[in-house]
């Protein structure tokens, strides 16, 4: 269901586009717009002035009332809408819901790995909401961890991939929450203390459940909030975890 935000947004976005269609027939077919008289040259100019300020104006409106923060959160949720809202396109099939079904071929650390769909393709996903540390060429405190424990749940499995708003993030990416024998992935990384909470609007469903689980890991010092300073809100500060594991 749209927020109230959302549904602001599209009814401008439709208003532009009934605005520009105007527009565009004041110049290639003017007679539908007015009838053949004396006055229907100014008549037919006021039509095009009126149009295009009108597709000005509820441009605008739709920029300033779609969710996000940003120009391309903004963009993405009016996408979501328009192109996903009954039917996602991933690789190159369609399916016709927010969930779907895969199988896991290869986990690449805690909150990221590859999945083959029932179609053949192979996919990278990122779990939504939650960020593990990172491995890259020196692995951050916890960040092997978290890798193991993602590869003990999902090896092998098929899982359920629930989407939020957005279908992928800006390295193509399917975002969602997984699920794998009725458990979500996501929450059971946050209890374990292997993960933060991320927030991305507009993708933030399950954000205040997170929130509790994350402060019940860090009330009992679990793995990442056993290190002073370690997790901060744009990720981990490895620089904290120098002297402690």
């Amino acid at each position: 269901m749209l927020s109230n935000e959302a549904f602001t947004a599209v009814l401008f976005l439709l208003l532009t586009i009934l605005a520009v269609i105007v527009w565009v027939i004041s110049f290639i077919k003017p007679s539908m717009l007015s009838r053949r008289n004396a006055s229907s040259g100014k008549s037919r100019k006021r039509v095009k002035k009126f149009s295009l300020l009108a597709v000005a104006v509820s441009l605008i409106l739709t920029i300033v009332t779609a969710p996000g923060t940003t120009l391309l959160e903004k963009a993405t949720s009016l996408q979501n809408f328009f192109i996903f809202r009954d039917f996602k396109v991933i690789g190159t099939f369609i399916y016709t819901s927010k969930t779907m079904d895969a199988e896991v071929t290869s986990v690449i650390d805690g909150d990221t790995f590859r999945i083959r769909t029932n179609e053949g393709s192979t996919e990278k996903v990122r779990m939504l909401l939650i960020d593990t540390p990172e491995i890259g060429e020196q692995p951050e405190p916890y960040a092997l961890e978290a890798r193991e424990y993602t590869k003990e749940l999902l090896s092998g499995q098929t899982v359920q991939l629930e989407f939020d708003e957005s279908e992928r993030d800006q390295y193509g990416r399917l975002l969602a929450y997984v699920y794998v024998d009725n458990r979500m992935v996501n929450e059971l990384l946050l209890e374990k203390g292997l993960a933060r909470v991320a927030v991305f609007p507009p993708d933030t469903r399950y954000v205040d459940a997170f929130r509790e689980i994350e402060t019940k890991a860090r009330e009992t010092g679990l793995r990442v909030w056993s290190i002073d300073n370690y997790v901060t809100n744009r990720g981990f500060n490895a620089d904290a975890a120098t002297t402690k594991q």
